[in-house]
């Protein structure tokens, strides 16, 4: 992961539909897949619901994300995502236990 996709993290962002309607999500993870980095989006209003995005830097450098529309691709993100969060939640655990 790149310094630009690690300050990503946790920053909110708000994508607009074509008709113009904006929702507002935060950058739950930045991850690597089939040679691309893909963006899952946690829904500002209600966390569990997530979006993929495939993402890329925009002729002004500014973080560009577009929706994944594969499913083959949203669920390999996904499991990486699940997989990525455990393994976090794991440490943490671990690094608490050798604190007390």
């Amino acid at each position: 992961m790149t310094p630009e996709q690690r300050a990503l993290l946790g920053r909110q962002v708000a994508l607009s539909t074509p008709d113009g309607q904006a929702f507002r999500f935060q950058v739950a993870a930045v991850l690597p897949y089939a040679g691309k980095d893909y963006a899952v989006l946690a829904y500002e209003s209600e966390a569990d619901q997530l979006l993929v995005t495939h993402l890329e830097t925009g002729s002004d450098s500014m973080p560009v994300f577009h929706v994944a529309t594969e499913d083959d691709v949203i669920d390999a993100v996904l499991k990486k995502f699940v997989d990525h969060r455990v393994a976090q939640a794991l440490n943490d655990l671990l690094e608490n236990e050798g604190n007390e």
